[in-house]
């Protein structure tokens, strides 16, 4: 088989997959943003990197006018950029793995008459708003319309679809995110400058909020849940990622105030990810809002890290029926503070959450993951089981 995947946020552990998808004399295309700080390569027979999407400019201010102007000609530039190797090879099958509403909502119309389309459809609605809410619903109904072949990482995204944006339930396909596992530990969380980022194991229990920091992610709440805990409880909370101006400078000033808390504001390679994973004994994931699944999720599965969650998206529900931490209400700081002593306090419960991971990891490997991938493409291909 001949397949692309269009994919720019790929990460070099990602790739792994593909081993699950490939056979001998297939050829995989993938398309992603170049990455200079964590470059991505392919040892797999057949499997072909281009990093040649247009990454974003992220010198410009959110909302600013030069800011709208960049985000614009990115996205234009990477459909145009999809479409030239769409145009300039012959695919048996197509994997869209990162939809974009402003562009696909149109372009994948066009790319539909060309080859086969797999779409992953990770969030039913954009974590940010940025128009107006019926301009928004009538273009994702569009770009689910023109989305092909469905793919679902969670039963409730499926259902969210099929119940507001009225998609045929026999398009959509529920497969997994894939538990990578993590990658040897060799970052010692010093910067090449030698400072500190607190990565010296002092035996204290560490709270981990991992992943990129925008306004739903619930960081204000989490910080309001570490000012309610008892003042005799030993803990480090590490908040570790980037993202949004504002919730990046909150995290640095409740660091500066409260010598209990660690700011890693910065992009994270895998093996720092490793490192912190390693160290830390709850992973929170106090989101505001939700509406998908979560690739944090699968870290903490990797690393078999008892969760803590809100109950929205996939979340609430993933946690409590595979029995692998505690489920809150959103924007709840006290009922996020008793969840985080319960997680601390009660190592019998912690423990069995981290079996629980570990069975749910041996059930998601890339290679699982990947051998259903390639049992869709073939179906949407049409090509010999």
């Amino acid at each position: 088989m001949d397949i692309y995947w269009y994919w720019p946020y790929l990460r070099q552990e990602e790739l792994a997959l593909a081993d699950g998808v490939l056979r001998h004399g297939d050829h995989l295309a993938v398309h992603c943003t170049p990455r200079p700080l964590d470059p991505i390569s392919s040892s797999l027979e057949g499997c072909e990197v281009l990093p040649a999407l247009p990454g974003v400019d992220e010198r410009s201010s959110e909302g600013s006018i030069s800011w709208g102007l960049s985000r614009a000609s990115t996205y234009i530039g990477r459909a145009r950029s999809r479409h030239s190797v769409l145009k300039g090879e012959t695919f048996d099958v197509a994997h869209i793995i990162y939809l974009n509403p402003f562009v696909d909502w149109l372009a994948l119309r066009s790319l539909a008459r060309r080859v086969p389309l797999v779409s992953t459809v990770h969030d039913v609605t954009p974590h940010q708003r940025r128009m107006p809410t019926r301009v928004e619903r009538s273009i994702l109904a569009r770009e689910y319309a023109n989305a092909g072949t469905i793919v679902v990482h969670h039963e409730w995204v499926g259902e969210r679809l099929s119940s507001e944006f009225d998609v045929d339930p026999a398009r959509i396909n529920y497969i997994p995110l894939p538990v990578l596992p993590p990658p040897p530990i060799v970052d010692d969380g010093v910067d090449d400058d030698g400072v500190d980022r607190g990565g010296v194991d002092d035996g204290v229990p560490e709270i981990l909020f991992f992943g990129t920091l925008r306004r739903n992610k619930g960081v204000e709440v989490l910080l309001n849940a570490v000012r309610l805990l008892p003042t005799e409880l030993q803990f480090r909370l590490v908040i570790a990622g980037r993202g949004f101006a504002e919730v990046e400078q909150l995290v640095r000033d409740a660091a500066s105030r409260d010598k209990r808390i660690v700011a890693e504001v910065g992009y994270a390679t895998a093996e720092r990810k490793a490192a912190l994973y390693a160290r830390c004994s709850v992973n929170v994931l106090p989101y505001t809002s939700f509406e998908s699944q979560s690739a944090v999720l699968q870290d903490a599965y990797a690393n078999s890290v008892p969760l803590i969650v809100s109950d929205v998206g996939a979340l609430g529900s993933t946690v409590r029926s595979e029995g692998t931490g505690w489920v809150v209400p959103p924007s709840d700081a006290k009922a996020l503070a008793e969840a985080i002593i319960e997680s601390l306090r009660d190592d019998p419960a912690a423990k069995q959450a981290g079996a629980n991971m570990a069975k749910v990891a041996a059930q998601r490997t890339p290679a699982l993951v990947g051998a259903s991938l390639r049992r869709l493409y073939e179906e949407v291909a049409g090509a010999p089981q």
